[in-house]
């Protein structure tokens, strides 16, 4: 699956924020689970890892940095000598060193999971093959939450992620699952 010998895990916004967006309506509700499968496996084997976590600009937020929701979820909390990269923007690329942080491992395939699908997800997957990395989405290691498009209808969760997966998927990387990456 891979073509090089480091793929690097990015885990992207597991935050404890992300709950306070739920309203029962996510999709995958094993994500974080899925995630730190993922995590396990990679620790495991050595392989490079980076996690990424969203500090908003505005302090009502609860993904503000001195909000009591900032922290990551228990399920990925990153062990010493995993770097962690804060970003304020939906895309991982945007103010991090992180292109930098992969170049000097010499990280050529990214394997993305987080939340959410339908943005910060999408927004770091288009920019790293962007930028040339090859891209590895396991659908069952993200989720979204419905949407509501701007003609008054609502997109349940479960589709917003399998449109905005299928619309990334060959050009911009390859979907696949968490039993994928396992082979």
């Amino acid at each position: 699956m891979f073509q090089s010998h480091n793929p690097a895990l990015l885990v992207i916004d597991v935050q404890l924020a992300i709950d306070h967006f739920d309203t029962g309506d996510r999709n995958n509700p094993n994500a974080e689970k899925t995630i730190a499968l993922l995590l396990k496996r990679w620790r495991k084997i050595g392989l490079p890892i980076a996690h990424i976590c969203h500090a908003s600009k505005f302090p009502d937020s609860p993904y503000y940095p001195h909000s009591p929701y900032f922290a990551f979820k228990p399920e990925v909390i990153p062990r010493e000598g995993e770097p962690v990269f804060t970003k304020s923007e939906n895309c991982a690329f945007i103010g991090t060193n992180l292109d930098e942080w992969l170049k000097e491992c010499d990280i050529q395939d990214l394997v993305i999971c987080g939340v959410l699908t339908n943005n910060s997800i999408d927004a770091t997957v288009r920019v790293a093959a962007g930028l040339g990395y090859r891209v590895f989405v396991p659908e069952d290691a993200t989720a979204a939450f419905p949407l509501k498009r701007l003609d008054g209808k609502h997109v349940p969760a479960e589709d917003v992620h399998w449109i905005f997966l299928s619309n990334l998927d060959t050009e911009y990387c390859r979907v696949c699952s968490a039993e994928e990456l396992h082979r």
